[in-house]
């Protein structure tokens, strides 16, 4: 079962607009053989998307400040719920990734803060976690309540902004803009803008493995930002969301 096991993982983790409908077929042919032969963890599907789903800087058509699969890996779970053979596995999978992706939102950005900023896996998972929130805050699956109270504000509530706190509020309304200017306080958005235009990186992050994705992060920060300080459009009208 451990190498089915690692077979269904990296299926999810090679998810691609090219190949999803064949590794969901394949994820269901093999998911049958392991239930009909080994005993399936009752958890085997949470835990293979989410030991799986990746992390940022893999190739994304924005920059490694998002992360390019995510909306696919919240699409397999989307379907895996109601699949006749997977469903019964899969009862509330994407509220469940919900939940852990802010745990570790909130978890990764307080760490971040208290080991003073930048640090490779840390950062890599904590932006993965604020694209997953804007997925699934665009699917409805976070409560209005949660967008409205708790996660803009963790990225302002300190001092000053740190490095990662400015990329996080860049995902977010580039990806959920309009979710998040709906639903959050007008005065929590407006300072988020506020910071995030006068923020600068004063040095930039370094990384110092890789100086050729560190300049395309960091022109790619300059460019997203840019976009999202100059456009502000209307902000919504208020209207019905899950939660």
């Amino acid at each position: 079962m451990e190498e089915i096991d690692g077979g269904l993982g990296s299926a999810v983790g090679a998810l691609s607009d090219q190949n999803y409908a064949q590794s969901l077929d394949f994820y269901r042919f093999w998911f049958g053989v392991a239930q009909t032969h080994y005993q399936v963890p009752s958890d085997q599907i949470f835990d293979a998307i989410w030991k799986n789903r990746g992390t940022t800087g893999i190739g994304s058509d924005y920059g490694p400040l998002f992360h390019s699969t995510a909306h696919l890996i919240l699409r397999f779970a989307g379907d895996a719920e109601l699949d006749h053979a997977l469903a019964p596995h899969s009862s509330g999978l994407q509220s469940r990734l919900c939940t852990r992706s802010l745990q570790e939102f909130f978890s990764k950005n307080m760490e971040l803060v208290r080991r003073g900023g930048w640090a490779d896996l840390t950062i890599s998972k904590f932006y993965a976690s604020a694209t997953f929130i804007a997925h699934l805050a665009n699917l409805g699956y976070i409560e209005e309540s949660t967008i409205r109270t708790h996660i803009l504000q963790s990225l302002i509530s300190h001092p000053r902004l740190y490095d990662h706190q400015a990329d996080a509020i860049i995902i977010l309304f580039k990806l959920a803009g309009t979710t998040f200017g709906a639903y959050a306080d007008s005065s929590v958005v407006d300072r988020c803008f506020e910071l995030l235009k006068d923020h600068n990186y004063n040095p930039p992050n370094k990384n110092p493995y890789n100086n050729t994705a560190q300049r395309s992060y960091e022109g790619e920060y300059r460019r997203v930002r840019g976009e999202l300080v100059r456009v502000r459009g209307p902000r919504p009208v208020k209207g019905g969301h899950r939660g």
